[in-house]
C-alpha cells in the first residue's frame, strides 16, 4: 500500500507539472475594481492534479521517515520530469544534466539500498 501510494504520489505530481507546462500562459488574473480569474481548462487539470498530489504527500510525510522519503520522491521526480522535457517539449539536456542525473540515479538506488 505504501508502494502504490508513493507511485500515485508522483504520478500526480509529474502529471500536474506538466500539464502546466503543456497549458502555458493560460492563468490570468484581475484585481481592478473587480475580481476576475480565468484559467485554461490544460492548466486547471495540471493544477489540480498538484493539489492532489500535495495532499497525498501529506500521508506519506507522516508514513515514512522524512531522509527516505523527501529523496527517493523528489529524485525519481526529477528524472521523469527530465525525461518530459526532453520528449515532450524538445528541451535540451547538456552533458553536465545528464552527469546530474546520473548522480540522482544513483543516490536514489543507494537511499533504497540502504533502507532495507
Amino acid at each position: 500500500m505504501k508502494l502504490l501510494l508513493t507511485i500515485i504520489y508522483i504520478v500526480l505530481t509529474t502529471m500536474g507539472l506538466f500539464l502546466m507546462k503543456l497549458g502555458g500562459n493560460s492563468l490570468s488574473l484581475t484585481f481592478q475594481n473587480s475580481i476576475n480569474f480565468k484559467i485554461g481548462f490544460i492548466t486547471l487539470l495540471g493544477f489540480l492534479s498538484y493539489i492532489c498530489s500535495f495532499l497525498l504527500w501529506q500521508k506519506l510525510l507522516v508514513t515514512f521517515d522524512l531522509t527516505y522519503i523527501v529523496p527517493i520522491t523528489t529524485g525519481i521526480t526529477q528524472l521523469i520530469i527530465l525525461l518530459i522535457g526532453i520528449l515532450f517539449f524538445k528541451e535540451q539536456v547538456n552533458v553536465t544534466g545528464i552527469i546530474g542525473a546520473l548522480f540522482i540515479i544513483i543516490g536514489v538506488v543507494l537511499l533504497a539500498i540502504g533502507k532495507r
